[in-house]
């Protein structure tokens, strides 16, 4: 050993403060070190992160039922409500005057031109002699939104006139409140579109 090496120590000896102290028995320190290495009293806490809320699943639920609200009202609202009645007139069965329909004239569109009504309907109902016709198209005359007609009686008419048929399509003309027949009125046809078309082009 240098004697530098041997000065510095012996000033680090000089300078300790416990070197007047005598040295710690073996059983005090093995008792010592067990009290640290079991000692419990400080602990790390343990730090268990916090679930995000998920607002979201919350919600959903009351969006559903929003939904389920709004799809019920569009469906029940105008049910309340409803829409505005239709207008209904009354016309009066064809009068053939005693004509049986072989002495009807051959229908020309000069004919169907010159009613004061006419338009196509549906037949939304009969009951008792009522027919009840769903007007869907006009194509001269003001014509209420449905039509009210006496059916033809097939065992007193004279054949001009046409027996409605509930589901049926027909076409219609009318003079003085009074269905025309002859060939006027009838199932629309092809052969009676066109001459409807043909009375009333555009």
């Amino acid at each position: 050993m240098h004697d530098d090496d041997r000065a510095l120590r012996d000033q680090l000896r000089a300078a300790d403060p416990t070197r007047a102290l005598p040295p710690a028995s073996p059983t005090w320190l093995d008792h010592r070190m067990e009290q640290i290495m079991t000692d419990q009293s400080v602990t790390t806490p343990t730090v268990t992160p916090e679930t995000p809320r998920r607002a979201f699943r919350r919600w959903m639920p009351v969006a559903g039922v929003a939904a389920g609200l709004a799809i019920a009202a569009a469906i029940v609202v105008p049910l309340v409500l409803g829409g505005p009645e239709p207008t209904v007139e009354a016309l009066q069965p064809p009068m053939g005057g005693g004509l049986a329909s072989g002495s009807c004239l051959v229908l020309e569109p000069t004919t169907v031109a010159a009613q004061e009504q006419a338009f196509a309907a549906t037949v939304l109902q009969i009951q008792g002699n009522t027919v009840l016709l769903e007007v869907t198209e006009r194509f001269v005359g003001e014509v209420a939104d449905r039509v009210e007609v006496a059916q033809v009686d097939a065992m007193t008419s004279d054949f001009s006139g046409v027996p409605f048929a509930v589901g049926q399509s027909y076409l219609v003309g009318a003079v003085d409140g009074t269905i025309t027949g002859c060939g006027v009125t009838g199932a629309d046809s092809a052969e009676l579109r066109a001459v409807y078309d043909a009375a009333f082009p555009g």
